[in-house]
């Protein structure tokens, strides 16, 4: 049912060009080109490789052939009147495979008599070639016809798929670019197989991205695999998980879609406002537009490492062409809303700190595997650590995670961490490799104690953080782990994910006054012409005074039993938090405005608009949000449409 409901969805959104498709062939202009370009190109190859044993052909044999040629030429002018197309049909087939295409045995009139004319241009050089002039020179009116002024370079064999995304890794050799490649290989080879780059004309593209509009976000994660289902696939136990294909998770994603729009629209009693809200929230996320610009991106170095071997490439489309192509999708329905939910990292609230420096990590865990539930084992390991110096360093998980103990470093009387100070992990940027101080509540919390007690014989400062991941990709690994027991706390959000914790130590710093070029320095970014691995090193006094300056307001004390400290209590939060829910009318101001406390259907709470809402009624409620803004912190809702809303009618406090 699902794939009966995406089908239909696809057919009604794609109708007319299906119809466009059945009644003019099923090759466009420029793929028609393309396909006759290629017979030139193998007509002309083969003409160049005969000419030279021509020198030992017999007089008849001169004559045999251009008969033949001339006969050839007689049959299609005929052919060409009766519209038969039986002639070049092979012919063509053999060209267009050469450039993935594929010509089906019913050949549209325009392409067969633009066949048969090339054919027969063809058919002509070759007759020239034969009574004595140079192939080059009989072919030139061709090239000039196709925009190519190089006979060698256009006669030559198309740069092939392989050969092109071997030479976009040659020319990006990083890790971090091997992924990305990789990513967008899959995606390419799924979409045009082996078709080559120089045959990726705009029109192609345009379907391309098109079709990549489409593709759910969360893309090649419903495989079901894991390093449990790999090993025992390993072992012999057969394979684990599915394979999905593009195809059939856009085809998924598109019938969820059909059945929550349509159980929205058969919803009574609602505005067109509160519909889309609704579907906003419910909708499958799409790729965002930042995504199809990294993957056109992609596309374009793709195109450059093809034209380095030798390839005529097309021109790749403009990010504006991008946008115009996703607006073309969207299907004349009033309830259509393209979701894509772009990540917009925001620093911690002070009561998901306060939340998460007072969990079970840091206060007590029932046991090493099961760190969110309360116990008496505090384990200090990168679990514990590294989240720690994330949020009072700022720095990025993947600089912490590949510390080694020798990065560890004592200097102007601080103790210090060197980050991406190694050749095998140099980081994001030359700007990324500083020394930076262990802020004081690292040391009030017995990080050097800790350090001093790790076994002799190890090597990196959180090997078991390392050992998470098989392929290298550390970060990845530990992140999945962290947000696994962020969701076990109830503290796993999209846009506030660990990583926005690093923004976190910045706006602290900001809001404490700390000089920006001090702030940059912190975090690794570039900051006028001075490197930070020169300007952190004779810096770190003042580096550790502005790093210190950030307050978790922790209370800190030893736990006899344990043998070190441990977090006591955090006085950062000091708010409760209550849940704003609202729904919208047409003009999409409120509704109806909810607030309760989490968990509790009592509200604290309600305004619901009279039919005439007056200036007054409108400004009691906005006072009385503006009073609970004051006392508590307020979660307002993801949807941006409903949180717009609410702080509109707060303006009229």
């Amino acid at each position: 049912m699902k794939r009966a409901a995406a089908l239909l969805t696809v057919y009604e959104r794609e109708e007319s060009k299906i119809v466009e498709a059945l009644s003019n062939g099923t090759l466009c202009a420029e793929d028609i080109k393309t396909t006759l370009t290629a017979l030139m190109r193998t007509t002309l190859a083969n003409i160049l490789a005969m000419q030279p044993g021509m020198k030992n052909w017999e007089e008849e044999d001169f004559d045999d052939r251009i008969a033949a040629l001339e006969a050839e030429n007689k049959s299609l002018r005929r052919a060409a009147r009766e519209a038969n197309w039986d002639g070049v049909r092979d012919v063509l087939k053999a060209a267009a495979h050469s450039v993935g295409l594929t010509i089906s045995d019913s050949i549209d009139d325009d392409l067969g008599r633009q066949a048969i004319s090339v054919k027969r241009r063809l058919n002509k050089v070759e007759v020239e070639v034969l009574e004595g002039d140079d192939v080059r020179q009989c072919a030139k009116p061709l090239l000039v016809e196709c925009g190519a002024d190089n006979f060698e370079k256009f006669i030559s064999e198309p740069v092939t798929t392989k050969a092109a995304f071997e030479m976009v890794r040659k020319r990006h050799p990083s890790s971090s670019m091997g992924r990305i490649i990789g990513s967008f290989e899959v995606l390419y080879m799924e979409y045009f197989g082996d078709t080559p780059p120089s045959a990726i004309h705009p029109a192609k593209q345009e379907k391309f991205f098109a079709w990549l509009s489409r593709l759910p976000k969360t893309h090649g994660k419903s495989h079901g695999r894991n390093r449990a289902t790999n090993a025992n696939e390993a072992m012999g136990k057969g394979p684990q998980g599915k394979t999905l294909t593009k195809e059939q998770e856009i085809s998924e994603a598109d019938a969820m879609d059909h059945a929550i729009m349509e159980e929205i629209r058969a919803i009574e009693g609602i505005s067109l406002s509160e519909r889309r809200a609704l579907l906003a929230e419910r909708l499958v996320p799409r790729l965002t537009m930042s995504t199809l610009k990294k993957n056109r991106d992609s596309l374009s170095r793709l195109f450059r490492a093809a034209e380095k071997l030798g390839s005529e490439v097309p021109k790749v489309l403009s990010y504006k062409d991008l946008d115009e192509i996703v607006k073309r999708q969207a299907p004349d329905d009033e309830l259509y809303v393209r979701v894509t939910k772009p990540k917009t990292r925001v620093p911690w609230t002070k009561d998901r700190i306060t939340s998460f420096l007072t969990c079970a990590i840091y206060t007590g865990s029932h046991s090493k595997r099961y760190r969110s539930r309360r116990g008496r084992i505090v384990v200090r390991d990168a679990t514990y650590w590294v989240p720690l110096i994330v949020l009072t360093l700022g720095s990025r998980i993947s600089e912490i995670l590949h510390l080694k103990k020798s990065d560890v470093v004592h200097r102007d009387g601080a103790l210090c961490l060197a980050l991406n100070w190694g050749p095998e992990h140099s980081g994001k940027s030359e700007s990324a490799k500083r020394i930076l101080p262990v802020p004081e509540l690292l040391l009030q919390l017995g990080f050097a104690e800790w350090f001093k007690r790790l076994p002799e014989a190890q090597y990196m400062l959180f090997p078991e953080a390392l050992d998470r991941s098989s392929t290298g990709d550390a970060t990845s690994a530990f992140g999945k782990h962290l947000h696994n027991i962020l969701k076990s706390l109830k503290l796993a959000d999209f846009d506030q994910d660990f990583y926005a914790a690093r923004k976190t130590l910045s706006s602290m710093l900001d809001q404490a006054g700390v000089q920006e070029n001090r702030r940059q320095a912190i975090a690794g970014h570039r900051h006028g012409t001075v490197l930070n691995c020169h300007y952190t090193a004779h810096e770190v006094e003042q580096l550790k005074s502005a790093l210190d300056v950030a307050d978790f307001q922790l209370e800190i004390s030893l736990d006899a039993k344990l043998g070190f400290p441990v977090i006591r209590r955090c006085n950062l939060g000091g708010q409760m938090v209550l849940d704003v829910d609202v729904t919208l009318k047409d003009n999409h101001q409120v509704a109806t405005l909810l607030v309760r406390e989490p968990g509790n259907t009592q509200l604290v709470f309600e305004y619901t608009p009279s039919t005439q809402e007056s200036r007054r009624e409108r400004c009691n409620a906005a006072q009385s949000m503006a009073a609970l803004a004051k006392r508590y912190s307020l979660r307002m809702p993801r949807n941006a449409d409903r949180r717009k809303a609410i702080e509109h009618l707060m303006a009229y406090a």
